[in-house]
């Protein structure tokens, strides 16, 4: 965090900074050599609005090698942070579990992050129900794309379920969805099992019926652990989806983008 506080002293105590904080892999335990250090200004309004464009994004590249960006500093209106609170994508919501405030005068960050980071319950409950079917939809279909020996539709239906069951994994562990970039760490570090990652990259590396039937019996297998009952009645959720005026707006909302 030294570096990023350092970093940081460019903008603290400029005019119209409300705060400075870090997000990404810096912020995270499981950072490398080659993750680079995101920082996002908030400013007001109006001296976002006098920002020229040119510096509304700035990064420093190290020529390496292996040649990167070594930090980047993006900056965001106060206006659009707040109204991020009530957006249904996951990128709004999941870096501010774990951000790191670097400047804070008037502890405008300290208050609205928590109400960013909380998942509600009723969004939980809701999105346990669309992301679980259309994983194990996913793997019914590309089951039969295999059987058809159409290898580019069963990894792309496959990479859909992925990424389902990244969201069904991190919801059922109280959390918004991760980065898909970083989504093995963050599940790891949620409590995943090792067996499902593994099963899941085996699975999208080496499509098989055995591999397809084994993700799924492991997946109900962690549902029960976690005495979640969800699985038991997928009739019961089907016609939720398809039938009811509630289940068709889950998953406009929730579904597969």
């Amino acid at each position: 965090m030294d570096r990023a506080r350092e970093l940081a002293q460019t903008y603290v105590g400029r005019p119209g900074v409300v705060g400075i904080y870090l997000v990404g892999s810096a912020s995270r335990p499981f950072r490398d050599r080659i993750s680079d250090y995101d920082i996002e200004v908030v400013l007001d309004d109006a001296a976002y609005e006098r920002a020229p464009f040119e510096e509304r994004h700035v990064f420093v590249i190290e020529e390496g090698p292996p040649q990167r960006v070594d930090h980047e500093f993006y900056l965001r209106p106060w206006s659009e942070l707040v109204a991020m609170e009530g957006s249904t994508l996951d990128l709004d919501h999941y870096p501010f579990q774990y951000a790191t405030i670097l400047d804070d005068p008037h502890r405008k960050l300290a208050e609205l992050f928590p109400c960013l980071a909380a998942l509600p319950s009723e969004v939980r409950e809701t999105r346990l129900k669309v992301h679980y079917l259309e994983a194990v939809f996913s793997l019914g279909r590309a089951a039969k794309c295999l059987d058809r020996g159409n290898d580019l539709a069963t990894r792309l239906i496959l990479g859909e379920g992925g990424v389902a069951l990244t969201k069904l994994l991190a919801v059922a562990c109280g959390s918004w969805a991760p980065t898909r970039h970083w989504a093995a760490e963050e599940l790891r570090l949620l409590g995943v099992p090792e067996e499902i990652l593994a099963q899941t990259a085996g699975l999208l590396a080496a499509p098989s019926p055995e591999g397809i039937k084994g993700l799924r019996d492991a997946l109900h297998a962690w549902l029960d652990a976690q005495d979640m009952t969800l699985h038991h009645d997928r009739l019961a959720l089907i016609r939720w989806l398809f039938l009811t005026p509630e289940g068709k707006g889950a998953f406009r909302t929730w579904g597969a983008r």
